[in-house]
């Protein structure tokens, strides 16, 4: 693979991104893959990527392109990194898929998933420290590779895809779109920690029907406190849950739509903080970082995993906020965990 030519578009894209080469699957599939939004699917430049993530009205979403060659998609984050953070291995679900993170303010990753298992991850600042089912696919690495340029990830994962996008092709339009992870098969991976070691010891030493019984009632108390509990579609996916039936949340459904709306209103609250403090109240923000909250314990409600369900779903009531935290559902919690 080139080097030279991924070195150049290390430095083309920035301070951080992510790429994700993804086998066998087109554009349009591997932006399904991402959660993408449908309605939010046009070729959009990179300068176009970049005004759409700091608009305020938009909720400053994240947002994908793709291009598709030899077989293989690849799909850019400008200013992201939920490949590797969150996505990698749900995106290779039935394939395989490699990512490459850069992040000048935070830690570098390369990630290799095939059919949704990490097969190796690591810093690639820091490659003797690796990780996954096989650790050294892809070389052994000692603690003098530290010092090399961590721009060496980007032509390994090159060299598995047997292609990189040129110079000139990333300064075209890439079919993109908007997308959220919250659509994706992707597991929680929120856990209770020692800030409730009563309420972490019940969950972990709880039942599958109890575990999930308590996620279910935990988002919809949140869901009345936000006044939510009747949007369209909510309480007929708690119920199924409930049955341990898992049909997904649609985003183009009715519940898709809200949950869309709530997801765009927490980024709204978190991003606006440093770039348009002045666009929305202080109430506002607050109910905006509470959707969050919610989305987040909806979203791991719905994990078919009943003990990653109640962790996540438990989250809000212990690191939470005020208006979040209540003494008596959380008896109510212990005392169905422990039964």
């Amino acid at each position: 693979m080139d080097g030279e030519l991924a070195g150049e578009l290390y430095e083309e894209l920035g301070e951080i991104w992510c790429l994700t080469f993804v086998r066998g699957v087109d554009a349009r599939e591997a932006l399904r893959r991402f959660g993408a939004y449908p309605d939010t699917i046009v070729p959009r430049t990179l300068g176009d990527i970049g005004e759409l993530r700091l608009s305020f009205d938009a909720g400053y979403p994240a947002v994908a392109a793709v291009t598709d060659v030899g077989g293989w998609a690849v799909v850019l984050e400008p200013e992201g990194f939920e490949a590797a953070h969150t996505l990698l291995e749900a995106v290779s679900a039935g394939t395989e898929a490699v990512s490459v993170l850069r992040h000048d303010y935070a830690a570098a990753r390369f990630g290799h998933a095939v059919d949704g298992v990490l097969v190796t991850g690591f810093d690639p600042d820091w490659p003797h420290r690796r990780w996954g089912t096989e650790p050294d696919r892809h070389g052994v690495f000692a603690e003098e590779d530290d010092e090399r340029d961590a721009a060496w990830a980007l032509p390994l994962a090159a060299g598995i895809a047997g292609w990189l996008p040129s110079l000139d092709s990333v300064r075209e339009p890439w079919l993109s779109a908007e997308f959220d992870p919250w659509f994706t098969p992707a597991r929680p991976t929120q856990r209770l920690r020692g800030d409730d070691s009563e309420l972490h010891a019940a969950v972990e030493g709880a039942g599958a029907a109890d575990l999930r019984a308590v996620a279910v009632a935990e988002v919809r108390r949140i869901a009345g406190l936000l006044g939510v509990a009747g949007t369209a579609g909510l309480e007929e996916v708690l119920r199924a849950a409930a049955g341990e039936r898992f049909p997904g949340v649609p985003v183009d459904s009715a519940l898709g739509v809200a949950v869309r709306g709530w997801l765009r209103e927490a980024s709204r609250a978190s991003w606006s903080l440093n770039l348009d403090r002045h666009r929305m109240s202080e109430g506002e923000r607050q109910r905006g970082y509470l959707f969050g909250w919610f989305t987040a314990a909806l979203r791991g409600a719905l994990e078919p995993d009943p003990l990653a369900a109640a962790h996540a779903a438990l989250i809000p009531l212990v690191n939470g906020p005020v208006a979040l935290k209540d003494p008596v559902a959380r008896g109510a919690a212990l005392a169905r965990l422990r039964r």
